[in-house]
This record gives C-alpha cells, sequence and structure tokens, in this order.
C-alpha cells in the first residue's frame, strides 16, 4: 500500500450499516482570536453562537453534519480548522483555503489499483483510520474580511438561512465547497505539466475526457492533458451517476433562433440575475444599444442615446469590462427592451450572466463573440428578429451527449481549472470555480460525483447467502422517485421483496407470490406501506426466495 501526505489547496479570488462517523473540527487557533474570538454577537440565520468565535465553529460543525450526512462513514473525518489573515486588499482577497492532508492508494477496498484517493475515502473503504496520526482535511479561512484593509465592504455571514444581504460572504457554501475538495472532488494531476502526482492517477482523473480527443485522461500523454486542461466546454465527467441524473440538476441551455436578414440558430447561457428563459421563448426585432459614452455599444450609460428605437424591442450589447451583466441588462430594460443579448467580448463560448440584480425583470442571454458578431453584421443589412428560449436537447452545463462538463478555461486558471464544474451549468452548482449568491446547503450534482469515485460501493454490491443464481438489480440509482426493482429467476418460486430503511424497518412490501422463471420487475412509487411519500436517503431493498436472500442499497435523493 502506497501513501503519502501532503497538502493541497483549493482558493477562492458525504453500507448497508446506519452508523454514521462525525466530523470533528480541530481548532488550531490561539486564544482569543478566530474560533475563540470573544467579541460578543447577537444569534443570526439559525446560528445560536453569542461570539463570533462560537458562530465560526457553528458553521464549520452545520457544514461538516451535511457531509456526513450524504457520506455515511464509519470512520471520524477530522479537519484541521484556522481563522487566520490571509492575503487581502480593499477590493479583492482570499476567502480561505482547503483540502486533504494525505493520499492513499493500494490498500484493502481500493476499487482500482495504482489510484490514489484522499485519506478520507480511504478511510471510509477500509472502515479504519490508516494515518490516525494525521488529521483529514485542512482548512484555513480568512479573519480579517471587512476590515478596512481587506474587502472593506463586505464580511462573513454566519446564519444557516443564506439570507447574507448584499455585503455578505455567506461562509456555508462556501465550507461545503471547500470540504468537497478535501474529500475527493479535486484533480492531483498537474495541469501545467499534464504530469500525475507521484507517478500515478487520482480517482478524480479516472472520469475526465475529452470529447474532442476521444480519450480519457488516463489514456492521455501528459502533453494531451496539459491540451485537455484548457479545452473550453470539452472537458467532461464520465461518471455514470452524475450523467444520469444531470437533467434533475441542470436546466436547458438558451438559444436565439434569428429570421430576417440573418437566419440561424445560436446557443447561449441565461442570466442568473433575470427571469428565467420560457420553452416558448421571447421574440422581437433587434437593436444594437447605443449609449453615446465610450463604446456605445456597452449599454452601460444610462439613458441610452437610441431608447425610443430600443423600446419593444430585442436589445444587443457588447459585454462590458466597466459595468456589471446585470447593470446592462438592467440599463436596457430601462430603455424599454423586452430582452437582451449580451455579446462575449473575448474569444471563447458565450459569457456567463453572474451577478445580482433583483430589478431585472426581462430574459437575458449571453452568445458568443463570432455569433453576436453575425447578428451585428446582419444588422447593417437589413431587420433580423429574433426569438430567445430554451433548448429541450441541450443541458446547460454539458455537453451534446449530456456529460457533465468540467472548468476547461484558457488560459489555465492555477488551483480552479478542472477540478471544478463549468461555469456554464445552470442554475450554479457548489463546486463550480466561485461561490454564488444563490447557492445554499444543497450539495446538488456534486454528491453524485461520490458516488462516481468510489464512496458508496456498496451500492451496486449484491450480497448473497446461496451459490443459486438470481441477478437483482434496481434502477436508476441514485433516484428522485422510487424506481424499479428488477431480477431474474433460474425457476419457478415464491419470492418475497421488501424495502427497509437506514435503521432496519420495513418500509414497504412490495411483493410475496409465487413467480415463474424469467425476468420480472416491480416497481416501488417511493412510498410505505400506508402510501406516504418517504423522504431521502439510503434504503436497502431485500428479495427473499427460499434460502436465497439478496440485497442492494437505494439511493434517493431530494
Amino acid at each position: 500500500m502506497r501513501r503519502l501526505a501532503l497538502l493541497l489547496v483549493a482558493l477562492f479570488a458525504f453500507t448497508s450499516s446506519p452508523v454514521h462517523a462525525t466530523f470533528v473540527i480541530v481548532n488550531l487557533d490561539g486564544p482569543g482570536e478566530g474560533f475563540n474570538d470573544p467579541t460578543p454577537v447577537a444569534p443570526v440565520g439559525g446560528n445560536p453562537g453569542t461570539t463570533v468565535g462560537q458562530q465560526r465553529l457553528n458553521v464549520f460543525t452545520k457544514a461538516g453534519q451535511i457531509w456526513d450526512a450524504i457520506l455515511n462513514s464509519a470512520v471520524p473525518i477530522r479537519v484541521r480548522a484556522a481563522f487566520d489573515p490571509l492575503p487581502c486588499a480593499v477590493t479583492s482577497g482570499v476567502l480561505g483555503s482547503a483540502g486533504p492532508t494525505t493520499v492513499e492508494s493500494d490498500f484493502s477496498g481500493a476499487g482500482f489499483a495504482a489510484t490514489w484517493y484522499v485519506g478520507a475515502e480511504a478511510n471510509r473503504l477500509t472502515g479504519t483510520d490508516i494515518q490516525p496520526t494525521f488529521d483529514d482535511l485542512e482548512a484555513t479561512f480568512n479573519s480579517v474580511i471587512g476590515t478596512p484593509s481587506c474587502l472593506t465592504s463586505r464580511s462573513w455571514y454566519y446564519g444557516y438561512d443564506g439570507n447574507e444581504g448584499a455585503s455578505g460572504i455567506d461562509l456555508l457554501p462556501v465550507l461545503l465547497h471547500e470540504f468537497g475538495h478535501g474529500l475527493g472532488f479535486l484533480s492531483l494531476t498537474d495541469e501545467t505539466t499534464g504530469d500525475y502526482f507521484a507517478g500515478q492517477p487520482g480517482i478524480y482523473e479516472r472520469f475526465l475526457f475529452d470529447n474532442v480527443t476521444n480519450k480519457l485522461w488516463i489514456n492521455m500523454t501528459p502533453a494531451e492533458r496539459v491540451a485537455s486542461a484548457i479545452n473550453t466546454t470539452h472537458l467532461v465527467w464520465t461518471g455514470p451517476a452524475v450523467n444520469a441524473n444531470a437533467a434533475s440538476f441542470l436546466g436547458k441551455r438558451a438559444r436565439v433562433q434569428t429570421s430576417g436578414a440573418l437566419v440561424g440558430t445560436f446557443i447561449g447561457g441565461q442570466g442568473v440575475f433575470s427571469p428565467a428563459i420560457t420553452l416558448g421563448g421571447t421574440t422581437g426585432n433587434v437593436v444594437l444599444v447605443n449609449d453615446g459614452v465610450g463604446t456605445t455599444s456597452d449599454g452601460c450609460n444610462n439613458p441610452f442615446v437610441n431608447a425610443a428605437t430600443v423600446a419593444g424591442k430585442i436589445a444587443l450589447v457588447d459585454r462590458s469590462g466597466t459595468c456589471s451583466f446585470a447593470q446592462q441588462a438592467l440599463n436596457a430594460q430601462n430603455a424599454g427592451a423586452i430582452a437582451v443579448i449580451i455579446i462575449n467580448n473575448v474569444a471563447g463560448p458565450e459569457p456567463q450572466l453572474r451577478g445580482a440584480a433583483p430589478t431585472v425583470a426581462i430574459p437575458v442571454v449571453g452568445v458568443s463573440q463570432p455569433d453576436g458578431n453575425a447578428i451585428r453584421v446582419a444588422l447593417g443589412s437589413g431587420t433580423v428578429s429574433a426569438t430567445i428560449s430554451l433548448d429541450p436537447a441541450k443541458l446547460a452545463g454539458a455537453d451534446d451527449s449530456g456529460r457533465a462538463m468540467m472548468y476547461a478555461p484558457n488560459p489555465l486558471q492555477q488551483g480552479s481549472s478542472v477540478s471544478h464544474w463549468d461555469v456554464a451549468a445552470f442554475p450554479n452548482l457548489l463546486m463550480e470555480p466561485s461561490i454564488n449568491p444563490d447557492l445554499g446547503q444543497n450539495v446538488d450534482l456534486t454528491r453524485l460525483a461520490f458516488y462516481d469515485i468510489g464512496w458508496f460501493p456498496e451500492l451496486v454490491a449484491v450480497e448473497a447467502t446461496s451459490s443459486q443464481t438470481i441477478a437483482f438489480t434496481h434502477g436508476p440509482n441514485p433516484a428522485r422517485g422510487g424506481g424499479v426493482l428488477r431480477f431474474q429467476l433460474p425457476d419457478a418460486r415464491r419470492v418475497q421483496l421488501d424495502v427497509f430503511d437506514a435503521a432496519g424497518r420495513r418500509v414497504a412490501h412490495l411483493a410475496d407470490a409465487i413467480m415463474p422463471a424469467g425476468a420480472h420487475s416491480v416497481q416501488w412509487s417511493r412510498t410505505d406501506d400506508a402510501g406516504r411519500r418517504v423522504g431521502p436517503g439510503v434504503y436497502l431493498a431485500r428479495l427473499k426466495s427460499g434460502n436465497v436472500v439478496k440485497s442492494l442499497h437505494i439511493v434517493l435523493l431530494d
């Protein structure tokens, strides 16, 4: 068995056994600082702490509890944690860093040989603490945010309700994100050289795939991995749990269909600060805005010179370096526009329209620079009509085959590239490279990645007390509904089929009958014997036939 100790950081600019371990927060702060800060405060957003230090510790504990409920490890997960002054300026700064402290390979229970697993996952798979002298994660967060020299207008928000306001930075989703890295959502490969960490891939890298070269990262040369790490929108995840359930978490991509002087269909992304675009869409003639100042087509100056022309039309604007997407949309709305198309000002895909603007009430879509320029040029030769709608066949944040896209910007962003979902995901996902205001306590699609990288091998296990063959499967798994239980009988026999909860209590009695040889399927509608819908969690389906007993786990999502 190979083992190494390390500290990996990600920077910001969760068996059949019902036993759960706990996240143990190891307080590294000294007296009067960090978690021990005695400054009195009022309880906030469900956090009962009455000092700054206690509220900070409570949020760390809360984040650990959320991951614990998902991971179901029998081995405690220890997090070395501190609040310290970190690099910061008045308008920018590091929020925090976190990562695993050890990696392991070739241990009992490893799904792949010669493959690194972070320490917490290795412990979970072996059922023991492999390196008890090491804690599992290390996390350091910035204690000086909101002071005169560090993000002066911002402050940490320690509530659990997501009501951080315009100036608050919600600590809970930041911690959930960082803990996610420390628990295994990260690449161990050096993206600048393409070299594996200590000569072998991590489990995460086994699910990275480039849909241009049609190669997994584990089948690439180092040079090919370097190129793939900046192959924007083409680096994808191949894990079956994520991709089988992606449509439950991701919305549809926007599209702009044009007619008149330009006939075409252009795929884009919708603004997270604007009303959701509908399948029916919004139709109107397109008008390039003119705000009369600087780059007149960026719409940053209000009012527009051509406001009367824009009124009742779809406003076409250029991405700006001087004002936010939300401000551009708001200015166009003030001019009477019924929708906005924002053209990217750099090569690559459409811009990712993030920001906060609760007063924006019209749909907004971003398109790539070539697509936007095609619309602009066509306006010079006639009228262009456009319909902004959703493409029913394309998921926002997935490729055309429905595989979740990974973050692969060009140029490379050290510490962010590859180890995050792509920013094209809509709604926003927890493990994107930045924390967005619409995130809360939901670990969303990210939890499915932990099924893929092997945290739950028992989900595909089949247990039997006899050598007699009865195949027993369930799909989909994980699921939001109950799904279908399928089994194959070698001959006619009596079959009993039941579902139990994690505490061993019978939830649903699905079958008790003599059945003929052959294939059978039984639908479970996620209800108990009283017809009540059961909650999310891990359930055990048990098939009994004579002296044969087979069982498998069903994971139900929120």
